[in-house]
């Protein structure tokens, strides 16, 4: 999102630091991580294309174990750059005591703020109390928090790098899914998995892992459906990977029942830019990201319960089943699906149509020119004992 700014002409900063939502993350680094450890600097750049990223260097790469002097330095820095940047808008994510201080500080020098918010996780509105504008992927999530918090997020869509994710051939063969956790619907795969394993041994499923682990879920859930398994013969694992298109260009159809409410899954943008349709739960962002290039999925609300466990009854899959086969034998309906496909990832997942509407929502906030403001005066406007 912030490359695509930057083409349009927004001068971009970067202040973060090496903390990461999960290990996986450090793969965005290579090439960067020795240097970065080696490093005896407490604030390190690493240059990202158009982008410097300003990271202050921390000893964990965990942000629940971030240290009190590692993230008063990140504000330090932080306002350092309010100071000598003068930015027009400032943009952060997060609900934590430390991302409070970022609209915070931008509000005390009249500086607009935005926040990004693409889940549906958020139980107050304390931490939005000084944003100006909330983005967010989908309309479902702009929904959502409209209905139980009271503010409207704007949803601006995906960001999807064709570069990084589009092919030109598919030999449209497998089935895909990505992340074989619980919350993802693995419970729902593996059923799936087993009756086409007995039905349609020709039909092939690739499981790429990410934070999850197929072969353990495989066992437990097979386990609780009474056919212990350690291996089906219709399923090939991809260890978890930065390059999707050899995956996408293997993929027939697009597997993504999640059972957690999700915003707005990545993996559906790309599959369909890719011409793949796409199985979804019925809930969450899945449904209007798919719009008529995919199946939606019903299931009972057991399923929908945290840990996400559950497993429907083996009948009530029986109809997916036949849809999935249908998608492998009926080529006409099959291309029809492929050119809805085509059409919806044009539509509502290209990244220009994605820039155009954030360059919208931002533009009455780039508006005000903020950075022109006499900063100081506002600062001591705020102070209650300045003299």
């Amino acid at each position: 999102m912030l490359h695509q700014l930057a083409k349009r002409g927004v001068d971009v900063h970067v202040l973060g630091a090496t903390v990461f939502d999960a290990e996986d993350g450090l793969h965005r680094l290579r090439g960067h991580w020795a240097r970065l450890k080696a490093s005896t600097q407490k604030l390190v750049n690493v240059k990202d294309g158009a982008l410097v990223h300003q990271l202050v260097k921390t000893k964990s790469t965990v942000r629940g174990q971030l240290m009190s002097e590692e993230a008063d330095f990140f504000i330090s820095n932080y306002l350092r750059e309010l100071h000598a940047f003068k930015p027009d808008l400032v943009w952060f994510y997060g609900g934590g005591s430390l991302d409070f201080l970022v609209p915070y500080e931008a509000r005390t020098r009249g500086i607009p703020s935005a926040a990004y918010l693409c889940n549906g996780n958020y139980k107050a509105t304390q931490w939005c109390r000084d944003v100006d504008t909330i983005i967010t992927d989908t309309q479902s999530t702009a929904e959502l928090y409209t209905k139980t918090q009271g503010f409207k997020p704007v949803p601006v869509g995906k960001f999807i790098n064709p570069d990084n994710f589009v092919v030109r051939k598919n030999s449209r063969k497998r089935i895909l899914f990505v992340n074989p956790s619980y919350p993802k619907g693995v419970a729902i795969v593996v059923q799936l998995a087993m009756l086409l394993e007995k039905r349609r041994p020709d039909i092939i499923f690739e499981v790429v892992e990410s934070r999850g682990n197929w072969h353990e879920v495989l066992k437990a859930v097979s386990t609780t459906l009474g056919q212990p398994r350690d291996k089906l013969d219709n399923v090939v694992v991809t260890p978890n990977t930065d390059d999707m298109r050899p995956i996408y260009g293997r993929a027939r159809i697009l597997l993504a029942p999640s059972l957690w409410y999700e915003s707005g899954a990545r993996v559906l943008a790309e599959a369909l830019l890719n011409g793949i349709p796409a199985i979804v739960t019925n809930r969450g962002g899945g449904p209007e990201m798919v719009d008529d290039a995919g199946i939606k999925l019903n299931l009972p609300e057991s399923c929908h319960q945290v840990p996400f466990t559950t497993v429907p009854k083996t009948e009530l899959l029986q109809p997916l089943v036949e849809r999935i086969e249908a998608l492998y034998d009926d080529e006409a309906m099959y291309a029809e699906f492929v050119k809805r496909a085509y059409r919806v990832g044009a539509e509502r997942h290209s990244i220009e149509v994605s820039t155009d509407r954030l360059m919208a929502a931002f533009k009455p906030l780039f508006d005000q020119q903020a950075g022109d403001k006499d900063h100081l005066d506002l600062i001591k406007r705020h102070h209650k004992h300045h003299v």
